[in-house]
């Protein structure tokens, strides 16, 4: 009978093996080998494993949790599948049909360079740049279905971008962008567009069209003096041969600043540059000498190679004319100066001014300037605007740093950075920039980045702290900007209003690593930009957008807001408000954030569809940040860093960081007792839990605990935590199997065919358990019914759901499972500690389906003790070995202990201590058809007789028995092959001092055998052996090379072994060995594998295929895996062993179960008969020939003594389970 009482406790996990249609991305659904585990029952599998799934999908592997953010698909069976992964942050998805449209921050996703937004492809899974893409953070993707239309907000310039996804392009956004600060939220209201954020108005950055000619003071000189010069075709007549005397020559003699070509030939001068610039202005100084002058020239940009276009004022005229391949140069004569606006502009690292006809008898120049509109300051202050080039050392941009900052130049961009920098330097390494503003307005800050795979320090790249100075009164921004883009990127870090510099103020920019990181971090510092913007003002981080008030043609900054009711709104909140999130249901309008406004709105209010304000109840009394409406719309839940209702004549309790609104009751209440920390995101997934789909929204934060109830306790849970919204409780509360989660989601969507995408930062497995699973015939999982408690952590609940850590301490290696009468049970020892509410078990305990009813006092064992072993004796001992000391009824035990099944107690005989250095006992089994227990480990006495290794205890009798022989060391595992012969494996020595990793023990005649050249030519200490018959002929062992640790797996065939381990990778440990049935025969070419059986093979498996796997099936030829594993923090778990209700340790015993034969008993039973029968033939024979005899010769009757037979000493085990040898 199985232990499917335990299953009471939560429902299984059920594998769906159906094919999953996901994205088109080729999630293939695989089959397991047919294995028919029913005649061994339910099996235990345990270990060292916080999370277990079993093999589903091709491709499957174990992820890991990483600082960015990946796209992922939600598995029937919990278990996500990355498909593709980015480089930085995916904050919002929204749909369109078939297309998935995703933004974020981030340069890469997959191997393709695409710039915070993207669109997938949900019938191919291909992702998309969108032309280019946006450079900056898009916090806000919302998908128009009705238009077409998909709006971007965020952090970027201009803050808001428009999609057109009929056509494929970007289109102008009619209303210029929102100004101040980034867009949070966006959402559809009677056909407007809701935008909320912090920002103050509708407005857009200044264009090159806004400058005027000869306005030097809103540009910024470009600085060619630590430019690569050169040139083609230059003089041989000095000084006019060197082209760099035309750079910065501040109208010195001719003789020092003209370059001249040769006469009447062409010629070629370059710039190039260590990092990139976007100039909109030339100005260049005619040839002053001798007559020479240039008359017609091109200028080509380079990487492009681009012919660019120009105008310039016309000087007969004065009207603007354009030119591009031949602009005219005026005689210095006629001009001292001319100058030359650039049409478009775009990015160049280097230029090239070809002269191609000239006055006199050649070309020349005399001074080249190329100026930018944007001020910019760089790290590496050499490249910042020359002080000697005419420019006040007040009006310069400039830079310095502290610390060990090196110039880095990776791909034609060379930037500062500083490499292995951590603990106390982390503090001391900064780059101050100095901008120079000489125009005091409102401004957009953004910081670049060069991406991390040119200089190739992705791997130690991390987070830094940027502070903006932008005020004389001393006001400061600090942000924290992630360095982990693959490509060069830029991050909005301030939007508002810049003072100029004066004798007494300049703005500044610092940058320096986070100092909460670890490890050894790699900064990068390139550059800051300063972006003049124009705005309209009459905003206050809510706008709504009717595109029939704009048209695409019209000037934002003549635009007057129109005054509707949701703008209306906003401009009666407090002057800092920020919108977080937005809301519609039934055409009313939720608005959430950080504000405040009459004295009755509190970071929550209501605008009817009636254009009435609401206050809900007076809102909460700290900042929302994340919202999201329920599954079946009728409530709201929040998130955020708040405690109450700001109304404090309300009593409501729960409302710690976590809250629920309901739109019917128009009333706040909390989820259960709230969350011990701040909410900053709430995401809803799909959990399949008990057969059933059930909504579950993730918060996630800088919380710890969701805190108690009064009736619930405080559970764990640090930085996640699991709502069910069908139960109205916490997942950790609730009765249902959790699935592992570890990590967050930043969004979630549901694709056009049904799939739930998801993007975050986040691993899972189908089931969260203890270290151990039960596995029913189907292969439904079901977890242990007790939790581990961790040292640094509160008493855990019996109920076990989200991971609650590192669990890598706690630890089961061996379990078996037994029957009191008719009351099913388990035990299983290890490392571990388990808190009930009457007591606290240490390494062993023994539980049923609802309670742990006894194991270890922690009192009673030693601090460092380890449970290796535990064996189950025909249902009324339970035998438990490992490395430690225990005190039982003042009896002190070492080693080995005995565990009373009737008495659900320790027994009140137990063995005589084991003795020697380091005492471990690594494995226990029955001799067949006795009631000796064979122990085996490293250990040299028993009680008071010498046994070293391997003892023989009589459970009858109490007593120890020395094996004899010789035989030392320490023996890891014991198996009998028949009911005599005992095979025993490690890293042994003979009395001849001889080293043996196998050999056989006969106890018919106390003898050993070395197996010859079948052990001697093992590699190394064998940990485990397995045979399919009852000889060592076909013996399969695993163990560890004697020269490199490493793990083997051989088979004994053909007198040889053979290695099968081809297809492990270093790093591999292997625990145990187990042979299952196939349901029917594979028929297969293998002679290691018998054709109805397939090999088990549980560790630390590592396959270049399959990545990390905790147990896997193989065949003989081939592998698959069957369970994969985690610890708590997320690194590959391990499998020690398997038990089952049935387990037999002879093969040929467990070959004669699965087929379905008779109890031992039985068989003796039915043997008895057979042979009572054939000598009742015989003597009645006899006798009859006796009789005969008797009559004719005559015989005198002898009296003897009788001697019984009990019967119970013969049918005994009827009435029992097979005794688990």
């Amino acid at each position: 009978m199985r232990l499917s009482r335990l299953a009471l406790l939560t429902t299984s996990v059920i594998v769906s093996w159906t094919t999953v249609t996901a994205l088109g991305i080729g999630i293939e659904s695989v089959t397991l080998p047919d294995v028919d585990i029913s005649a061994l029952g339910q099996i235990g599998i345990v270990g060292d494993f916080r999370g277990v799934s079993l093999y589903q999908f091709s491709g499957q592997q174990n992820s890991s949790v990483t600082s960015t953010d990946s796209l992922l698909v939600d598995l029937p069976s919990n278990v996500v599948f990355e498909f593709d992964e980015s480089d930085g942050t995916i904050n919002s998805m929204c749909t369109m049909g078939d297309s998935i449209y995703i933004g974020g921050n981030f340069t890469r996703i997959g191997d393709s360079q695409i710039n915070s937004v993207a669109r997938i492809n949900s019938s191919t899974g291909d992702v998309y740049d969108l032309y280019n893409g946006l450079l900056g953070a898009v916090n806000v993707a919302y998908c128009d279905l009705n238009n077409s239309i998909v709006y971007f907000g965020g952090s970027f310039t201009n803050n808001v971008a428009i999609w057109n996804a009929s056509s494929d392009s970007w289109e102008v956004v009619p209303f210029g962008g929102l100004y101040g600060g980034p867009v949070n939220a966006i959402v559809e209201r009677n056909g407007n567009i809701i935008f909320g954020g912090k920002f103050l108005g509708i407005g857009n950055s200044s264009s090159t069209a806004s400058v005027l000619a000869g306005e030097e003071s809103q540009m910024q000189l470009v600085n060619m003096k630590t430019a690569n010069i050169s040139a083609q075709g230059s003089t041989s007549n000095r000084p006019y041969d060197n082209p760099k005397s035309v750079v910065c020559s501040n109208n010195i003699s001719a003789a020092d600043s003209t370059w001249l070509l040769e006469d009447g030939l062409p010629g070629v001068w370059t710039a190039s540059f260590a990092y990139d610039i976007q100039p909109t202005r030339l100005r260049i100084r005619n040839a002053d000498a001798g007559g020479h002058g240039t008359k017609t020239f091109r200028i080509v940009a380079h990487p492009i190679n681009g012919i660019m276009n120009l105008t310039y004022a016309d000087p007969d005229t004065g009207d603007t004319t354009h030119c591009d391949a031949f602009c005219p140069l005026q005689n210095i004569t006629v001009a001292e100066f001319q100058e030359f606006e650039f049409v478009n502009v775009i990015g160049m690292n280097s230029f090239s001014l070809y002269l191609l006809d000239y006055y006199g008898s050649g070309a020349g120049l005399s001074e080249v300037q190329v100026y930018q509109e944007q001020i910019i300051s760089y790290a590496i202050d050499a490249f910042n605007e020359p002080a000697s080039c005419g420019v006040s050392n007040s009006q310069i941009s400039s830079s310095n740093f502290r610390g060990d900052w090196k110039i880095t130049t990776a791909s034609g961009t060379s930037y500062l950075s500083a490499a292995d920098i951590s603990g106390t330097q982390l503090s001391s390494t900064v780059v101050t920039f100095y901008p120079d503003i000489v125009t005091a307005g409102n401004y957009t800050v953004l910081m670049y980045t060069p991406g991390c795979m040119a200089d190739f320090s992705c791997a130690s790249r991390g987070q830094v702290n940027v502070t903006v100075s932008p005020r004389s009164n001393g006001a400061t921004t600090g942000t924290v900007l992630y360095q982990t883009n693959d490509f060069d990127k830029y991050d909005v870090i301030y939007e508002g209003y810049v003072d100029a510099i004066n004798d007494m103020f300049r703005p500044m920019v610092t940058l320096g690593p986070a100092d909460s990181q670890t490890g050894n971090i790699t900064v990068a510092a390139q550059q800051v930009q300063f972006v003049l913007t124009s705005t309209s003002g009459g905003l206050n981080g809510i706008f709504e957008y009717d595109s029939a008030n704009f048209t695409t043609s019209s000037d934002s900054t003549d635009i007057a807001i129109q005054d509707t009711a949701v703008n209306l709104a906003g401009m009666a909140l407090n002057s800092d408000a920020e919108i977080t999130g937005l809301l519609v249901a039934d055409s009313n309008l939720y608005v959430a954030g950080n504000f405040t406004g009459n004295a009755l709105i509190h970071n929550f209010f209501i605008l009817s569809n009636e254009s009435e304000i609401s206050s809900a109840q007076g809102g909460l009394n700290g900042p929302i940040e994340a919202m999201v409406l329920s599954e079946d719309g009728m409530s709201i839940f929040v998130g955020g860093n708040f405690s109450a209702s700001a109304n404090e004549s309300l009593l409501i309790s729960g409302l710690s960081n976590v809250a629920q609104y309901s739109i019917q009751n128009a009333a706040w209440k909390g989820l259960d007792n709230g969350l011990n920390g701040a909410v900053d995101n709430i995401v809803r997934v799909f959990l399949n839990l008990s057969g059933d789909t059930y909504s579950t929204l993730m918060f996630a934060g800088s919380f710890s605990e969701i805190l108690a109830d009064g009736v619930e306790s405080v559970i764990e849970s640090p930085g996640y935590a699991l709502w069910i919204e069908s139960d109205s409780a916490w997942a950790d509360r609730t009765i249902l199997p959790m699935p592992f989660i570890i990590g967050s989601l930043s969004a979630s969507v549901m694709a056009d065919n049904g799939t739930y995408i998801l993007a975050g930062n986040l691993s899972s497995q189908s089931l969260v358990t203890s270290s151990g699973v039960f596995v029913s015939p189907g292969l439904d999982m079901t977890p242990l019914p007790f939790d581990f408690v961790q040292s640094a952590g509160p008493l855990a609940n019996l109920s076990l759901l989200l991971p609650i850590g590192d669990n890598s301490t706690s630890v089961i290696n061996s379990g078996t499972f037994f029957r009191n009468g008719s009351a099913q049970y388990a035990a299983v020892g290890g490392e571990f500690t388990v808190d009930t509410h009457s007591a606290s078990y240490q390494n062993f305990v023994v539980f049923n389906e609802t309670d742990v009813t006894g194991g270890f006092l922690a009192s009673a064992i030693s601090e460092s003790a380890s449970v290796l072993a535990v064996y189950n004796y025909d249902n009324a001992s339970l035998v438990v070995g490992g490395d430690f000391s225990a005190s039982i009824s003042e009896t002190q035990v070492n080693g080995i202990v005995i565990w009373d099944i009737k008495t659900q107690t320790f027994a009140s005989m137990q063995p005589p201590a084991l003795g020697g250095d380091a005492v471990q006992v690594n494995s226990i089994i029955s001799r067949p058809d006795t009631t000796n227990i064979v122990v085996a480990g490293s250990f040299s006495t028993a009680g008071n007789i010498t046994c070293n290794s391997l003892c023989v205890y009589d459970l009858a009798g109490g007593s120890w028995t020395s094996v004899t022989g010789g035989i030392s060391g320490n023996i890891y595992s014991i198996k009998f092959i028949d009911s005599d012969n005992l095979i025993v494996t490690g890293n042994m020595t003979t009395g001849d001092s001889i080293t043996c990793y196998m050999a056989q023990y006969d106890f018919s005649s106390s003898s050993w055998s070395l197996l010859g050249s079948q052990s001697a030519e093992l590699p190394g200490p064998v940990s485990v052996f397995l045979s399919a018959s009852d000889t060592v002929s076909d013996a399969l062992v695993t163990g560890i090379y004697a020269g490199n640790r490493s793990t083997y797996l051989m088979a004994y065939s053909s007198g040889t072994w053979i290695s099968l381990d081809n297809d492990l990778l270093d790093g591999t440990t292997i625990y145990d060995l187990e042979f299952l049935e196939l349901t029917s025969p594979a028929h297969r070419n293998s002679t290691i594998i018998p054709d109805d059986s397939i090999l088990l093979v549980l560790g630390d498996l590592k396959f270049k295929e399959y990545g990390n796997v905790s147990a896997a099936f193989f065949d003989g030829d081939s592998w698959t895996p069957f369970m994969y594993s985690v610890k708590g923090d997320n690194s590959p778990g391990v499998i020690h062993s398997l038990f089952s209700e049935v387990s037999q340790s002879v093969p040929s015993i467990y070959a004669t179960i699965n087929k379905g034969s008779l109890k031992a008993g039985y068989v003796v039973l039915i043997s008895l008969a057979i042979s009572l029968a054939i000598m009742f033939v015989i003597i009645g024979t006899a006798l009859l020939v006796a009789y005969w005899r008797r009559r004719s010769e005559g015989y005198e009757s002898l009296q003897v003594a009788q001697q019984s037979l009990l019967p119970a000493q013969l049918f005994e085990s009827m009435s029992s389970v097979p005794a688990k040898y």
